[in-house]
């Protein structure tokens, strides 16, 4: 073998030591950044998921909280009065020399409304009254409690096959319509608030709509004033949801909401 073959073969040999190694570097580079990509996907896949948990104890804790204000209005403003009532009947009857038994029956259908009416909020004490039924019963029962009020009309439609959504999802989308039904009573000065739930194929389609004074909600979130706008987006951005809220001044609110089932 003569000098320049030698010399031919040791450059070809270095050569591909060379390019084994790069390639070496290059398959060792790509191995690392997968493996970062995916502990940063990991750890990001745990923070969202301890932030949807955070969310759904707040929410619970926000419904209850809501519920037991709800409770103190009506023990004070119904409950009482139906008690106070029966009183001054039994007061009334105990003074009179003979037994009034249409006044008894009225006593009787006193206690009565006032035991039922404890015995349901009694119910709607827990959120596991909200985990049991489907999310259009219990917005159902919340809005024959709103309108028992006599502050705002809330209207609940219905439309689709009645499909269930996980008990922690289901906690937070009521919390984000009862927050929404909320800013329709205390801000949008509105006679009605309607409600429409379409269970369609993939998920359940929230409409929440006003006939409110409206607002400018880039106006709202600029100017810091729109920390519950704040909160939906988080809230159904968690739940793998999408959102949607139009408002024009003088004309109303309309909050849309579309939830997976999983």
């Amino acid at each position: 073998m003569s000098d320049n073959q030698y010399q031919e073969i040791l450059i070809v040999l270095i050569f591909c030591t060379i390019l084994f190694l790069v390639l070496a570097a290059i398959i060792l580079l790509f191995l690392y950044l997968y493996q970062r990509r995916r502990f940063a996907q990991q750890q990001q896949l745990t923070e969202l998921q301890q932030q949807f948990k955070e969310q759904s104890l707040k929410a619970q804790l926000e419904i209850q909280e809501q519920t037991f204000h709800a409770i103190s209005q009506e023990i004070h403003d119904n409950v009482g009065q139906v008690l106070s009532l029966a009183k001054v009947q039994i007061n009334i009857m105990n003074e009179s020399e003979r037994m009034d038994k249409a006044m008894l029956e009225d006593v009787r259908d006193n206690v009565g409304k006032a035991m039922t009416d404890l015995r349901d909020l009694a119910r709607s004490l827990s959120s596991e009254r909200i985990r049991s039924c489907s999310i259009h019963e219990t917005l159902l029962q919340e809005a024959d409690r709103i309108n028992k009020t006599g502050v705002i009309r809330a209207e609940v439609t219905v439309e689709g096959e009645v499909r269930e959504i996980g008990a922690q999802k289901k906690l937070i989308l009521f919390r984000i319509i009862q927050e929404s039904i909320q800013n329709c009573i205390k801000h949008a000065e509105a006679e009605t608030v309607f409600i429409f739930i379409h269970y369609q194929a993939d998920g359940v389609y929230v409409s929440i709509r006003d006939n409110g004074k409206g607002f400018d909600p880039a106006v709202a979130l600029q100017n810091g004033s729109g920390l519950g706008l704040g909160n939906i987006r988080t809230r159904v951005h968690l739940t793998g949801g999408t959102y949607a809220i139009n408002s024009v001044l003088q004309e109303g609110t309309h909050i849309t909401l579309t939830i997976p089932y999983e």
